[in-house]
């Protein structure tokens, strides 16, 4: 995934996977933004589960975008 990519997220519902040396998991949520860091662009992901926690992950943690609306 590239930066303009993970831009490109900001408001969409998703669903990713994040590469085997961050675990793998499968995320899910709507990315409610983006912020430059030092080492590069952090997406600030809302769960879909409804829950009020919120995840954030270095785009290139970032495997693959399994869905995307």
């Amino acid at each position: 995934m590239t930066q303009d990519e993970a831009r490109a997220l900001s408001g969409r519902l998703v669903r990713l996977r994040l590469k085997a040396a961050y675990g793998g998991e499968e995320v899910a949520g709507r990315v409610v933004g983006a912020m430059e860091a030092a080492d590069g662009l952090v997406l600030v992901i809302s769960p879909s589960d409804g829950s009020e926690s919120r995840f954030t992950f270095n785009y290139q943690q970032v495997g693959e975008i399994l869905d995307a609306v």
